[in-house]
Parts: C-alpha cells; structure tokens; sequence
C-alpha cells in the first residue's frame, strides 16, 4: 500500500503540457556536438526554476572554445539506486532538408533536429525528476540525472562524470519507441586509406586508381556484410569519401569513413578480420596501391540475463504501466557501454524512434514522451522508495 500511495502521488505530479513545452524548447535550441550550450542552458533554467538544484560539470571541448557542461542532479541519499541519462547534442544542421530549423508541432508530433535523438528522452527524465521532487516521497535510495555532452562523438560527457554518480541500475533515453532495449550492439568508426600513383587521366592504366582501389575496397567490405548480412547481426556503412582531384589526373589518394555494427554474440575482432580480408582481395586487383585501415573508436557489444535481478523495478514498471514487457536489442552505438564498463545494469529505453533519427524531418510524438516521464518516475519508485 505504501507503494502504490507513493506512486500515485509522484504520477499525479506528472505535468503533460509541461514537459511537451519543455521537449519544444530544447529542440529549438541548437545544440550540435562541441557547441551544445544552449540545450544545456534550457535544461538548466527549467531545472532551477523549478527548485531543483543542478551541479554544472564543465567538460573540455577540443576546439578551446566553447564552454560545455553535462548537468547533474541528484535526489535522496546516497547511493543512488537509479541513474537516468540522456544527451543535450545532436549532430550538426546540414544543407537542405537536414538544416536546423526548430521546433514545429502538428498532431501531437513535434518535428525538429534532436526531437527523437535524444531531447524527448531528457525532457521525459527531466519531468520525471521534477515530479519525484514535487510529490515529497521519501526516497530510501538516491535518484541521479546526467544530461551529457558529446554523445554523438565519443561519449566524452559520459567519460567524464564522476567516479560515484553511478547506480545499480541505469536507464538511457535513447529512441526506442518505449522498447526496453536489454541488448546493445558493438560498434566501431574505422578510417580507411589508399595510395595510388598520379598519371594523365587519361592513361589510368598507367597509374594506380586510389578512388578506384578504394571503391573496390568498400565494395567488397559491403557485399560482405549485406543490408549488411542477412541475420541482422552485423552492418556496415561507407559514411564519408574523399579524393581525388579537380585537375585531368588519376586521383593518387583517397580516404573513407567506415561505420561497423555487431549484435551481441558476434566477435569484434571477426568483423574487423572482413575488413582486413576486403583489403587484401582490393589489393589483388590494384597492386600500385597501398590500403591501410586505421580504428578510430570501439564500443562493446552487451546483453544482460533476462534474470537479472537488478531488472526488477523495471520489468515491474512497465507492468505498473501496462505497457508489454519485450527486452529488445539497440542496433547503434550510445553511451550505455560506457555505464555498463562502471557495473551498472543498462537499458535503452526512450520515446521516439530510431528511424526517424539523424534523418529529415526527425520527429516525436509528444504523448510517447510523457509516457516515457511515466515511466521513468515509476521505475524510480520502484527502484528508490
């Protein structure tokens, strides 16, 4: 009984147009990685305006220009028994359809860069953590909120928090249409080379092709893993291709971005063994080239037990919520692994989806977002009081 009254007083301080206006208001702040300021002020000032007090992290940006600070709040006692994440950048507005262009709302849907990835997740956890503090439930254990920087890079936000803002359990808002995402793929960023030899264009026979060699490279690192293999197990994206020359030349180097993901259960070092047998397949047909590949990052893979214990409050959660309990798996790279290296138990789970990502006309539906402050504000209850 003293549960379900504690519940009902920490959901009845849920605030739907409060946290659909929050959700607007941080999308309409432009927050590309290294330059995510203004989403973290946002966050910031509603945080404070509501009485909460928030710790200001500073983060080192590479540019030195810049400031930039994950936000952090904490309620209850030490230790935290829950820890809520959720990244304030977005990759940066591009040309046309991808340009950064605010918030729009129309049927419930807000459209807008950082609407699904991630701003819906923080603006849920963030009401979560505001309706938790408004209801005056005694917590038993602590409740932590980390709005990051960095995450479409390389985590350096969720790097640098500190040693002891951590907890058993962790749930990061990620978009996954509310499917508790239990599993996490691998991921790695590789930068591939090749060299060629410069000759009149055209007598291509008589020079080394790097664009060629390359191509052949990719190709074969492609079909290798198509779609990228049947099962769904690995993927492979070409992201980025340079080389080449405006002048009447073969082109003498060119360079590749690679984006590799592997479910759980595959072996990083296999995948990465395909790329090393595409080059050497490549090489066979432009021997006056030189391929290299270089790693630029690796994240692992991860799967919790279904019986994992510390899954409890959450499965419990989602019941409480009547919302079906079906563990999935991420398919992309996050910050999960980075908490998960620091012993804690990480789920995926966010509103908005995947899909509708790092895509034009990114969106999200308003009423997932304030289902996900549901049932975020369950969990910790469940988890914490």
């Amino acid at each position: 009984m003293a549960t379900e009254a504690a519940l009902a007083a920490v959901l009845g301080c849920i605030n739907p147009g409060r946290v659909r206006a929050l959700t607007a208001a941080a999308v309409d702040a432009y927050s590309p990685t290294y330059a995510e300021e203004p989403a973290t002020a946002v966050f910031a000032h509603f945080l404070q305006a509501h009485g909460l007090h928030v710790t200001r992290q500073p983060v080192a940006n590479p540019d030195n220009k810049a400031p930039r600070h994950n936000l952090l709040v904490r309620l209850g006692p030490e230790p935290l028994g829950l820890l809520l994440v959720g990244h304030v950048d977005t990759i940066p507005g591009g040309q046309d359809a991808m340009a950064f262009h605010g918030a729009a709302i129309a049927d419930d849907i807000l459209t807008g860069l950082g609407a699904a990835d991630m701003k819906g997740g923080c603006a849920a956890a963030v009401e979560a953590i505001l309706a938790l503090a408004a209801s005056g439930v005694q917590l038993q254990r602590g409740v932590g909120l980390a709005l990051v920087v960095g995450e479409e890079e390389y985590g350096d936000g969720s790097v640098a928090l500190p040693p002891n803002f951590l907890a058993p359990l962790c749930l990061v808002g990620e978009p996954t249409s509310l499917e508790p995402c239990t599993s996490h793929f691998g991921y790695a960023e590789c930068r591939l080379t090749a060299s060629g030899t410069r000759a009149h264009a055209a007598l291509s026979g008589a020079g080394g092709s790097a664009i060629h060699a390359m191509l052949t490279w990719l190709l074969a690192v492609l079909d290798g893993m198509p779609g990228s293999d049947p099962a769904g197990t690995i993927a492979a994206n070409a992201r980025l291709i340079r080389g080449g020359d405006t002048l009447f030349v073969v082109a003498d180097s060119c360079d590749a971005l690679l984006d590799l993901h592997w479910a759980p259960g595959v072996e990083a070092a296999d995948v990465l063994k395909r790329v090393e047998d595409s080059r050497e397949a490549a090489l066979w047909g432009h021997p006056a080239c030189n391929l290299t590949s270089e790693t630029l990052f690796q994240a692992a893979a991860f799967a919790h037990a279904e019986d994992e214990p510390r899954l409890e409050p959450l499965r419990a959660a989602f019941a409480q919520q009547n919302i079906e309990w079906l563990p999935g798996v991420f398919p992309s790279h996050s910050d999960a692994g980075l908490f998960v290296d620091r012993g804690s138990v990480t789920v995926v789970c966010g509103p908005g989806a995947l899909s509708a990502a790092h895509a034009p006309g990114e969106s999200v539906a308003l009423r997932e977002v304030e289902a996900a402050a549901r049932l975020y504000a369950t969990v910790a209850v469940l988890a914490c009081a």
